[in-house]
């Protein structure tokens, strides 16, 4: 099994097995509806698929869409959404989310605005597991169907991807998503089977850059990210995600290749721009780039991360990893979302203009 094959290789991921995986979220017909488990252990009941959707967790109206097969069932979500919607690509695709509610958290946190929610009438309401039962009381008290999904590793995501596909409705579509990820996942993993550690160029993933340097380290996704595409992530050495680290600790790592995340407003030229980082080795290979941004930010777990792996796969290993990129995200458009990409769209989600000076990005960009 993959995530075994990975965890064993380079420590990368908690492992759940199939039977844990597919349990999560299985729903049994009652006399008043199906009753869904979610990702907390928290028990639920639905009389029927749910038509009116809240998402406090940033990718869930993206993932939702993908599962739902539309964008008229969302009627509130996380402000940081909609900003990824209108960044990327979802707004276009699906207009409607443009005019979806964003007044439901308190200040920039995952805090409940319950009133704002409660004026929506919704059929139930997403909310993160990790920041504690402190986010659930206020909602569930104001007698709101509550499903928790965890922001985790890939196994999280693909059991939060199962549990929407039960309130909406829509399971066997879920389950297709998921065997697609997982498919792409060992055809990646394949194909850079054997690799010798000597040959994974050294990676430095930020998260945030403009105020101070911020990394994640062992068990974030852009740990599992790096080490699927065939790199060595030189933060995997910290403990969790949102680790400040000094510019000196750059300097001692001497990274190879730096993405940049989607959080984050820096842009590739910033860097090659500043005097300070001139003695990097990713800058004086110019391999800096900018992590896209389609339906979803791709740094993070979502309904698109095949894409992400597939991308960096592709910029760290052209040799072994031989996909066309830009018709691998048309092909994956139409399977998600059911909307045509044209060449525009692909170099915006693509950050063609900003990426288009690195080192080998035309490669993978030029129609």
């Amino acid at each position: 099994m993959l995530w075994n094959r990975l965890r064993r290789g380079r420590g990368v991921l908690r492992v759940l097995s199939l039977a844990f995986m597919f349990g999560v979220g299985a729903g049994a017909l009652t006399a008043n509806g199906a009753e869904i488990v979610d990702q907390r252990g928290h028990h639920a009941t639905l009389k029927a698929p749910a038509q009116r959707m809240v998402f406090l967790p940033m990718p869930g109206p993206a993932m939702y869409v993908a599962v739902d097969g539309s964008a008229q069932h969302i009627v509130g979500m996380n402000p940081s959404s909609k900003i990824a919607a209108r960044e990327g690509a979802l707004t276009k695709f699906f207009p409607v989310l443009d005019t979806v509610s964003t007044d439901i958290v308190r200040g920039d946190g995952f805090a409940p605005n319950v009133e704002s929610i409660l004026a929506l009438h919704p059929d139930a309401v997403f909310q993160w597991t990790n920041p504690g039962s402190g986010v659930f009381a206020p909602l569930e008290n104001a007698g709101l169907t509550v499903f928790g999904i965890r922001n985790g590793g890939q196994d999280d995501l693909l059991e939060a991807t199962l549990l929407m596909g039960q309130v909406a409705g829509a399971s066997a579509r879920a389950q297709a998503i998921v065997d697609k990820q997982k498919q792409r996942a060992k055809e990646i993993a394949d194909a850079l089977k054997g690799l010798p550690d000597g040959e994974r160029p050294r990676v430095l993933y930020l998260h945030r850059f403009s105020d101070s340097l911020g990394v994640n380290g062992a068990g974030a996704y852009s740990d599992f990210l790096i080490r699927l595409a065939g790199g060595e992530d030189v933060a995997h050495s910290l403990p969790g995600v949102s680790q400040a680290v000094t510019f000196e600790q750059v300097l001692a790592w001497n990274p190879q290749v730096i993405l940049l995340g989607n959080f984050d407003k820096t842009m590739p030229q910033d860097i090659y721009n500043d005097p300070r980082w001139q003695d990097v080795a990713a800058v004086k290979a110019h391999r800096v780039y900018r992590v896209p941004l389609g339906g979803y930010r791709w740094d993070p777990p979502s309904e698109e991360s095949a894409l992400a792996w597939t991308w960096l796969a592709l910029l760290l290993h052209p040799d072994r990893i031989k996909y066309d990129l830009r018709k691998d995200v048309r092909d994956w458009y139409r399977f998600l979302y059911n909307r045509t990409v044209t060449d525009a769209d692909l170099d915006r989600i693509l950050f063609v203009k900003q990426n288009g000076t690195s080192t080998d990005y035309a490669r993978l960009t030029t129609p």
